[in-house]
C-alpha cells in the first residue's frame, strides 16, 4: 500500500512539474497566442490525469461489495503479514539482501510453508473473482464496483506470485554460502586467504 501511495504522489508531482516547466518554456518562447494554447494542454492533460485517479477511486456502498472488499483487505494484510514474516526470517536488509545463513532443509521448508501460505491466499482470490462474476450477472447496476473489486483482487493476485518468487530467491540466497576468496596452486591444493 505505501507502494501505491507513493507512486501516485510521485506521479502528481511529476505531473505538476511537468505543467510548471511546459508553461515556463512556453512563455520563454512563444508569443502570447501559442503562450495560451499551451497552457489550456497542460491543464487538459493535469484534468484528464486527475480524472483517471477519481475513476480508479471507486468508493464501493453496496452490501455485497462491502463484504467482498472486506475479504480482499483481510487477504491484502494477510500477504503483508507473510511479507514481514519472511523478512524477518530470512534477515533481509534494506537492499533486499538475506543477512541470514541457514541450511538448506531449513530454506526449503520454510520457502514451502510461505508458498503454501501465499498460494492458499491466491485461491481465496480467485474464489473472490469467481464470486465477482457471478454477482455482476445478478447486480448489474453495481459493475463499476464489482470491476474495481475484481482490478484490486488481480493485484493482489500478482503481489502473492511476485512474493513466492522473492522467497525463492532469498532461500536460495540464504542456503548457498558466500564465496570465499580461494586461490588454487600448481599442486591442486587450495589456498584461502
Amino acid at each position: 500500500m505505501k507502494i501505491k501511495w507513493s507512486s501516485k504522489v510521485l506521479a502528481s508531482a511529476l505531473v505538476v512539474s511537468l505543467a510548471f516547466s511546459t508553461a515556463s518554456f512556453a512563455n520563454a518562447q512563444s508569443p502570447d497566442s501559442k503562450k495560451t494554447e499551451q497552457t489550456n494542454k497542460v491543464q487538459k492533460e493535469d484534468k484528464s490525469f486527475k480524472k483517471k485517479e477519481k475513476q480508479k477511486k471507486i468508493v464501493v456502498k453496496s452490501k455485497v461489495g462491502k463484504t467482498i472488499e472486506t475479504r480482499l483487505n483481510s487477504v491484502d494484510s494477510s500477504i503483508t503479514n507473510i511479507t514481514k514474516s519472511i523478512d524477518l526470517y530470512f534477515g533481509v536488509t534494506e537492499d533486499a539482501k538475506v543477512d541470514k545463513k541457514l541450511s538448506k532443509k531449513a530454506t526449503s521448508k520454510k520457502y514451502n510453508s510461505y508458498k503454501g501460505k501465499l498460494k492458499a491466499d491466491i485461491n481465496k482470490l480467485r474464489a473472490i473473482d469467481k464470486q465477482l462474476v457471478s454477482y455482476k450477472k445478478k447486480h448489474k447496476i453495481n459493475n463499476a464496483e464489482f470491476d474495481a473489486l475484481a482490478t484490486k483482487s488481480k493485484e493482489l493476485q500478482n503481489l502473492a506470485q511476485a512474493e513466492i518468487q522473492r522467497v525463492k530467491d532469498l532461500a536460495e540466497q540464504a542456503s548457498t554460502p558466500k564465496a570465499k576468496s580461494e586461490k588454487t596452486n600448481t599442486t591442486g591444493n587450495t589456498i584461502t586467504k
